[in-house]
């Protein structure tokens, strides 16, 4: 399907094989969020349906292409098959690259650095790197210390049912659950589950409360705030006791680790860093002769520093972009930084709903504007492959620049025709210049 509104071009399908379709040398500038190879939320366009070692689709076991230890641990290891998938698709993209022009592509912080050398390895220059920072990160950590209290005890579970906290956070959810206009039945068809959305949204008997990685999953989808993070970090696990060793011994070693009740009671260990950032690859096609004759010639190879410029008094873009709760904790030394006046993550109103359906891992449209408009000469035709909500056509659109747009999953289309159709024509004052 190719549709196109305004002057975007929307294109539904496999993203290599459409670039080998596109003339080569037509694109000015890629800007893109491809899949970091995590499994995020089971999703298969994130690895899960395409970077197992085996794609025997009996292989149901432990040994997948990230070293995963199980389905409950947050542990990756991200493998070849990741890598070779990103060089296919970064090759496609280079071809389809005027001399020059520049490529960005956000990844993962356990998976970038496979992402870097797929696209270093597909004959582009690794430029530089963008940091983005934001302030709400939510830690997918355990606390070892109260866990290996609980596992002693014989809780192998997700909390003290007698504990008030775990009340408020299944009275939190039963009302975000209605707020949002969803059953206990569609909760549990989003983990594959039976009767657990029952647990996570009572206050009668058995209440229980989610891991930390199936309350993410329910914050993206049922889209609540932050209120009750706290205790569900405090209460809920990311992984079974049993699952930290795999040999034996396991259980004497911790304790041997964590010392005696007293100095396990004492807390602080925990089996994870907080996000809160997330790394751009900046790169470049091979220009033609100097970077000032290849501008001359094809319109790209530079980067629009002034209309990137940030902060009333016009400061140089730096690699490092953070959110206002992250400048204020800085204080003075925010000046160092530069400033973006967005929300850390997307908010809800850019967050696109068609029946139902939603898309986990959408980007801040101010984020993506400032990306498009650094990158993009004047005129050029922006390119994201991987177009999934359509954060990044948008934001071409609103900088007035023609884009086209892949996208492989059918039931996020809508998403992104509605984005596009909400976008007003661009008021030429305001274009990019």
């Amino acid at each position: 399907m190719i549709k196109t509104i305004g002057d975007t071009t929307l294109i539904h399908g496999d993203c290599v094989a459409w670039l080998n379709v596109l003339p080569a040398s037509s694109i000015d500038a890629i800007v893109c969020d491809p899949p970091y190879g995590l499994e995020f939320m089971g999703k298969g366009w994130d690895g899960a349906d395409g970077f197992r070692r085996s794609l025997n689709a009996n292989d149901t076991g432990r040994d997948n292409a990230f070293g995963r230890l199980s389905k409950r641990g947050p542990e990756y290891r991200a493998g070849a098959l990741f890598q070779e998938f990103s060089q296919t698709w970064a090759e496609a993209c280079l071809r389809v690259l005027k001399p020059g022009g520049h490529l960005l592509a956000f990844g993962g912080t356990r998976t970038w650095h496979r992402l870097a050398v797929a696209i270093e390895d597909a004959g582009f220059e690794i430029r530089d790197s963008i940091t983005w920072i934001y302030g709400s990160g939510f830690p997918k950590s355990r606390d070892v210390s109260e866990a290996m209290d609980a596992f002693l005890a014989g809780d192998h579970g997700d909390g003290d049912p007698t504990n008030p906290d775990v009340l408020k956070v299944t009275a939190f959810l039963r009302a975000a659950r209605d707020a949002a206009g969803w059953s206990n039945t569609r909760i549990d068809a989003l983990f594959g589950t039976t009767g657990m959305a029952g647990h996570w949204t009572t206050q009668a008997s058995q209440p229980r409360v989610p891991s930390l990685r199936q309350w993410e999953i329910l914050k993206q989808q049922l889209g609540f705030g932050d209120d009750v993070d706290e205790i569900v970090q405090r209460l809920a696990s990311t992984e079974r006791p049993e699952d930290w060793g795999s040999g034996p011994g396991d259980s004497a070693v911790f304790l041997s680790t964590l010392g005696d009740d007293d100095t396990r009671h004492a807390g602080g260990w925990g089996t994870a860093l907080k996000p809160a950032s997330e790394p751009i690859v900046v790169a470049r096609k091979a220009v033609v002769g100097s970077t000032t004759s290849n501008v001359r010639q094809y319109g790209t190879g530079a980067l629009n520093v002034d209309g990137c410029r940030v902060g009333d008094d016009g400061r140089w873009p730096a690699n490092v972009a953070v959110d206002e709760r992250t400048a204020e904790q800085l204080g003075d030394r925010a000046k160092f930084f530069p400033v973006f006046h967005y929300c850390p993550k997307a908010p809800t109103k850019e967050r696109p709903k068609v029946d139902g359906v939603t898309h986990p891992t959408v980007k801040p449209l101010a984020l993506m504007r400032w990306l498009v408009r650094l990158v993009t000469p004047p005129g050029g035709t922006v390119l994201d492959p991987f177009a999934g909500s359509g954060t990044t056509l948008e934001a071409a659109a609103l900088e007035g620049f023609p884009a086209i747009g892949i996208e492989r999953e059918a039931a996020y289309l809508p998403l992104i025709e509605t984005r596009l159709a909400r976008v007003r024509p661009v008021d030429e004052s305001e274009a990019v210049a």
